[in-house]
Formats: C-alpha cells, sequence, structure tokens
C-alpha cells in the first residue's frame, strides 16, 4: 500500500507536469523546478482523489491504481520533442550562496526545534487539520467529519486536502503518528520556497533565485508556520505553483496553453486547500484576464481549476455545514459594522501595525512596500501582481464586515494571510525587481526577449 501510495503521487505528479510544458527540460534548474511542481500536484492529486473515492465510496487501493494510471499514461502520451531554451546565465556570488546555506540550516534548525516542543503543531493543527485527519480515519460515516454539531471552532466547512494527505498517512502508518502530519509541513515547507526559488531562477538566472528564496526563508514566521501543520503553507504553494506557471507561460512569444491549464490545476488544488484559495483562484483569473485581454487563455486556467472547483462545489452542498462568518451575520450586522468610523480606523490602525510587527516578519513586510512604491510602480501592469492587489483589497470589506470582535479576528488571522501570500508575493516583485535592473544575460533564452517578459 506505501508503494502504491508513493507510485500514485509521483507518476501522478510527473504525468501532469509532463502535459502541461511544452518543451522537455533543458537543465538542472529546469528540472529541479519540473521537479518541484510536480511533487507538489502529485501530493494534492493524491489527497484530492481521496475525497473524491471517500464521497462516491471507492476504495484507497482502487484510487491510487487509477491516479497511477492516469499518471503514466499522461507521461507517455506527452512527449515534447523540443528541448526548452537555456535558465538565463546570471551566476550568483558565492557570498550569497552563503547566505542561503546558514538561511536553510537556521530554518530547519527553528523547524526541528518546535516540533520538538509542540509536536502537535499550532492551534490550529490539532483544532481543525488533525482533528478532521483522526475524524476521516476513525469514522465510518464521512458526514461525523463534517458535523454541524461540532463546535464552530473546529470548522467543519473547511475544505481538506490537508487532512485527507495526513489521515492517508495515518492509514499507511498503521497508527496516528504525528511523524505524518510533521512530514507532510516540512515537505510543503521546502516547496514553498523550492517553487518560488527556482521559477525565479528560471526565468532570470540563479542571483534572482537566490534572493527569492532568502526572502521566504528568513521571514521570522515561516519555519515556525511550516512546523504548525496548518494549511497556509500547502494554502501558499499552490498559490505559488500558480503565479509561477503563469510567469513562465507568459515571458514566451507562444503562451502555451497547456501550462495555463496546469496553473488552474494549481489554483484548484488551493481552492482544495483552505477557504481563501477559492478567492485567490478568482482574483488570478481576474488578472489574467485584465493585463493580458487573453479570453483563451483566461478560459484554459479556469478549466484547468474545474477538477478542484468541482471537488469543492460538492463538498460545500452536500456535506459543510455553514460557514461561521454567514452563520454569525446578520443584515442589521453588516449595515452597522459598514458605517462604523471606528472600525474603519481600527482596521488601518492594525493593518499599519503589522508592517513593523519585527518578530513575525522582521522588516521584510516594509521593505516589500518600499519596492512597490519606488520600482514596481513604473513598471507595466501584470496578471500575477494583479491578482495580488485583487485579493489584499478583498480583505478588506471581509474584516469589516464579519460579526467577530475585529481586533481578536485581525490579530488571529492576519499572519496567516500574509504567509498565505508571501511566496507568490515575491514571485512578483523580485521578477519585477529584476525587470526594472534590465541587465541582459548572455545566452538569455527567449524568455527575456519578449516586452514585460516576466509576466508578473
Amino acid at each position: 500500500m506505501i508503494l502504491l501510495a508513493l507510485l500514485a503521487i509521483a507518476l501522478s505528479g510527473a504525468g501532469l507536469v509532463a502535459a502541461g510544458f511544452p518543451d522537455r527540460a533543458v537543465d538542472r534548474t529546469d528540472r529541479a523546478l519540473r521537479i518541484s511542481l510536480g511533487a507538489a500536484f502529485g501530493l494534492g492529486s493524491w489527497s484530492a482523489a481521496y475525497a473524491a473515492a471517500r464521497m462516491v465510496g471507492v476504495s484507497a487501493t482502487v484510487k491510487d491504481l487509477v491516479l497511477a494510471f492516469l499518471g503514466a499514461a499522461l507521461l507517455l502520451a506527452a512527449r515534447p520533442r523540443l528541448s526548452a531554451d537555456p535558465t538565463p546565465r546570471d551566476p550568483a556570488p558565492r557570498w550569497l550562496w552563503s547566505l542561503l546555506a546558514a538561511a536553510c540550516a537556521l530554518a530547519v534548525a527553528v523547524f526541528f526545534e518546535h516540533d520538538w516542543r509542540f509536536p502537535d503543531g499550532g492551534w490550529d493543527a490539532w483544532m481543525v487539520w488533525n482533528l478532521r485527519a483522526r475524524f476521516l480515519v476513525r469514522a465510518p460515516d464521512l458526514r461525523t467529519a463534517f458535523s454541524p454539531n461540532l463546535l464552530f471552532w473546529a470548522h467543519p466547512d473547511y475544505p481538506w486536502l490537508v487532512p485527507g494527505a495526513v489521515a492517508q498517512g495515518f492509514v499507511l502508518a498503521g497508527r496516528e503518528t504525528m511523524a505524518v502530519p510533521q512530514m507532510i509541513a516540512g515537505t510543503f515547507g521546502v516547496l514553498a520556497a523550492g517553487v518560488v526559488s527556482l521559477a525565479l531562477a528560471r526565468l532570470h538566472g540563479p542571483r534572482w533565485g537566490l534572493l527569492g528564496a532568502l526572502a521566504i526563508l528568513t521571514v521570522p514566521a515561516f519555519p515556525i508556520f511550516v512546523s504548525n501543520q496548518q494549511a497556509d503553507v500547502p494554502l501558499s504553494v499552490y498559490l505559488a505553483c500558480a503565479a509561477s506557471l503563469i510567469a513562465l507561460a507568459y515571458a514566451r512569444p507562444d503562451r502555451p496553453f497547456r501550462m495555463l491549464l496546469l496553473a488552474g490545476f494549481a489554483a484548484g488544488l488551493g481552492a482544495w486547500t483552505k477557504n481563501e484559495g477559492t478567492l485567490y483562484a478568482a482574483c488570478l483569473a481576474a488578472g489574467l484576464l485584465a493585463r493580458t485581454r487573453d479570453l483563451r487563455g483566461t478560459l484554459a486556467f479556469v478549466a484547468g481549476a474545474v477538477p478542484a472547483g468541482a471537488l469543492v462545489v460538492v463538498f460545500k452542498t452536500a456535506y459543510a455545514p455553514a460557514n461561521d462568518l454567514v452563520r454569525f451575520s446578520s443584515g442589521a450586522g453588516l449595515l452597522a459594522h459598514a458605517f462604523d468610523p471606528l472600525r474603519w480606523g481600527e482596521l488601518l490602525f492594525q493593518a499599519l501595525r503589522r508592517l513593523v510587527f519585527f518578530q513575525t516578519f522582521a522588516l521584510w513586510l516594509i521593505a516589500a512596500v518600499l519596492a512597490l512604491s519606488v520600482w514596481v510602480r513604473r513598471l507595466p501592469g501584470t496578471p500575477v501582481g494583479t491578482a495580488l492587489f485583487l485579493a489584499t483589497a478583498a480583505y478588506l470589506p471581509i474584516y469589516l464586515l464579519q460579526p467577530h470582535p475585529l481586533q481578536w479576528l485581525f490579530r488571529t488571522s492576519v499572519d496567516r494571510l500574509i504567509l498565505q501570500l508571501w511566496p507568490a508575493a515575491v514571485l512578483a516583485t523580485i521578477a519585477a525587481l529584476a525587470n526594472a535592473v534590465g541587465r541582459p544575460s548572455r545566452g538569455s533564452p527567449r524568455f527575456s526577449q519578449v516586452p514585460g517578459s516576466p509576466g508578473v
């Protein structure tokens, strides 16, 4: 069963990547990027297929066999004859590599130290995600895991990509060992930094890829959130995968239809990871259409999101109870919150205060704001940048209108939202900075020869 599960993950991920890229990998950077994307897609597909199998009553063994077969079929069918163009030659200095090694060592040390002190993960891990996984393993009736009788703190309406992966790990291990969610959390942590840094290196060269990795690994909250075993880092991975594929697709003159289809699939997996993922998928589609005017490409992105999106719809309509934000809201409350000047002022104060929350984000948020204000604003708008702006703007009415005390909800949720968006924001910002610097690289691929080539 373990071998079959590993084959299902590896073959489905590799098959999806092979089908999504129109050419063969050309160098180590390109291969590493595709392996990272394949790992994210394989793990997400394995969990999403588990949810679909549980809903229709299919066994996990049959599900893994089908996944492995489909992945192998995609690998055989997708045999691109042409090789991709080489990665831009922009070698990074040794001191930058040394900084990355130190950042990796420190992040790994923090991850293991936090896991040693808190083996059950953060608050939401045992209250929502691992709790749901235990329900999925122990309860013969699937609906028990999403009962409306559960306290709303357990959020039975949340999608369950992470609990689905953890539950299958529990079954394969033969017991509910905490090593399973820890390993899954660590894998997504590596992918969050790896996908962004490798995509930047593929577009602009190793120097910019290293800067992207440093901008993620050196955020103080990042290794803590990874060790917390929550769904925020996995969601950031799928948002980063979608953003990277959009950037790679629009950096090419042919704008491959298949890459946008795969980007939509990544966004769909994000929607199956957490409720916020649906918002991010919609914002990416809107950003694509607004900045490229490419209706065909936008429809390809939307089509890619359909499989996981359909899973979300079935779950929300047939299994999930009402979300607590909807359950506790009323028309009078919405109007009162919308026209309350004190609530607007409190939200502004809390947001500005978070920019200088040094122990959580160091000075990275301030650096991002300065970069956007001084350099990026001079460049043409891009699909991913526009999507991130729309997602950030959408949280303004959500925070204002939601029924809970504003200060409490903001302080307990905003760090998670920032970490969800951060890898994709690093990709968009550093790619734009690389474009602003405008240093042509010798032997640059066709990516850098297209106006607005970063595509972010």
